[in-house]
């Protein structure tokens, strides 16, 4: 076998970014699919946005209102989701993933403006090179999850955790006792990364249920 992957997932604050702005001004959800360099300093981003009810004309004028947007090209795919391609001039979070090698696989916002990315890097010291570039820019971060791929199967200490606070506080009962905000705020993180952390370790679960039956 040759060297580990290894998969991480980093909170960011990207509060005064593209993505940030928009989270904060509009009730849309924002999943960055790709980044890449866009002359010496900026990006450019491929995104899909969730409209939740949101008129699909105000993401392309809301956006381009931003400090450091060269252009905005919106489409819109379907009833409520727009894919946009957004080129920027100062984006210095998603360019520290350029630089260090990272590769992105997918990027998502939470309520407060930060961004939750999932990477995959081949050596911890490209996620430290990460983490060193953002905060040279001015940029906090805290990481959330880092595992290597080939351990996915078992859960991590983290989702064991938070799957069986959920499952003491009612989360799986019917009705819900306790929703994903509270479980949120007794571990002090994201609805999205409590969401993303319950599905995988469901997942998990699942997956050794049915290899142990045999099915």
């Amino acid at each position: 076998m040759g060297v580990a992957l290894y998969e991480a997932v980093l909170a960011v604050n990207l509060v005064d970014s593209w993505v940030g702005k928009i989270s904060n001004q509009l009730p849309v959800s924002v999943n960055i699919v790709d980044t890449i360099a866009f002359g010496d300093e900026g990006v450019q981003d491929l995104a899909e946005i969730r409209l939740n009810g949101t008129d699909p004309d105000l993401i392309e004028k809301v956006i381009s209102g931003f400090d450091h947007i060269d252009f905005v090209k919106a489409s819109k795919i379907d009833q409520d989701k727009v894919i946009v391609i957004v080129g920027t001039k100062g984006c210095g979070g998603c360019r520290s993933i350029v630089e260090s090698g990272c590769f992105l696989v997918s990027a998502s916002t939470d309520d407060q403006g930060w961004v939750e990315w999932k990477l995959i890097i081949n050596e911890k010291l490209q996620l430290q090179k990460l983490v060193e570039a953002l905060s040279g820019r001015g940029i906090d971060s805290r990481l959330i999850l880092i595992q290597p791929m080939d351990d996915r199967e078992s859960l991590t200490p983290r989702q064991e955790k938070i799957i069986k606070t959920a499952l003491e506080r009612g989360y799986y009962d019917f009705p819900k006792r306790i929703g994903i905000r509270e479980l949120a705020r007794i571990f002090g993180i994201s609805t999205a990364s409590v969401s993303e952390t319950l599905r995988r370790g469901q997942k998990k679960i699942i997956e050794h249920y049915f290899k142990q039956k045999g099915d």
